[in-house]
């Protein structure tokens, strides 16, 4: 969907879809998407990517909590995970 572009919610709100991950969503399309209770991640909130954890609880999607320093591992850890 479109950078930036709220509107782009109305379509994941009219496909039926579980999850939806957005660059920024408006009020209104929050408030939408809880009712139908699909899960979504707004990335240009300031602790936005935080809320993934809890998409994959409410999914009950296994995973662990990262410890350790990010910066010193990102590189191995995008290898991983693009393999």
């Amino acid at each position: 969907m479109g950078r930036g572009n709220p509107e782009s919610a109305d379509a994941v709100i009219a496909r039926d879809s579980k999850v939806f991950v957005a660059d920024k969503l408006s009020d209104t399309n929050k408030a939408q998407l809880n009712s139908l209770k699909v899960e979504w991640v707004e990335l240009r909130n300031e602790i936005g990517y935080k809320r993934f954890k809890d998409v994959l609880e409410n999914l009950k999607i296994p995973h662990r909590d990262f410890s350790g320093n990010l910066d010193s591992r990102i590189d191995n850890i995008l290898t991983e995970i693009l393999k």
